[in-house]
């Protein structure tokens, strides 16, 4: 397993001591935030996974979530504006996003809603947990492009 879960996926073995209730609430409330937020990103790692592994990952479907590039705010696709949608993702102008399950709304409608609760269906214990612990839904760009990229590549001879 990468670190991106910690060393050993030990930020998603304190989500599942959240999710069995074996965490005491007087241990340090920053681990407590962290791991809740480990198993947010985990659902929304899922989400995304599932998407790419259809070949039109980058294709607006009815309901998505669509965010403007470099900003936070997001707006819903319908079947109406989606040729327009999709050119204006095409262009990098908008970016698909997923969401970062939790309490509340997903942001999500019909077709794209339906495909991301899907998408995590399994993890039912996990999503009641995030709405137990009253951990609110967000969503966030699924790719992402990088801009203004440097890299430099040195050679020594031996």
């Amino acid at each position: 397993m990468p670190n991106v879960f910690g060393i050993g996926g030990s930020n998603l073995q304190g989500r599942a001591a959240l999710g069995a209730n074996q965490y005491s609430g007087g241990a340090d409330r920053n681990k407590r935030s962290f791991w809740l937020s480990a198993a947010r990103s985990a659902l929304f790692n899922q989400i995304v996974a599932e998407r790419l592994k259809k070949a039109d990952v980058n294709q607006v479907v009815d309901g998505d979530a669509l965010q403007l590039a470099g900003r936070g705010s997001w707006f819903v696709a319908t079947t109406e504006e989606l040729a327009e949608l999709q050119r204006r993702v095409n262009d990098k102008e908008l970016m698909i996003t997923a969401a970062l399950p939790g309490c509340g709304e997903w942001g999500t409608q019909r077709e794209a809603l339906a495909f991301e609760q899907a998408a995590v269906a399994a993890e039912t214990e996990l999503q009641a947990l995030l709405v137990r612990e009253k951990v609110e839904a967000a969503r966030r760009a699924m790719l992402l492009y990088p801009q203004q990229l440097s890299w430099n590549c040195g050679m020594t001879s031996p």
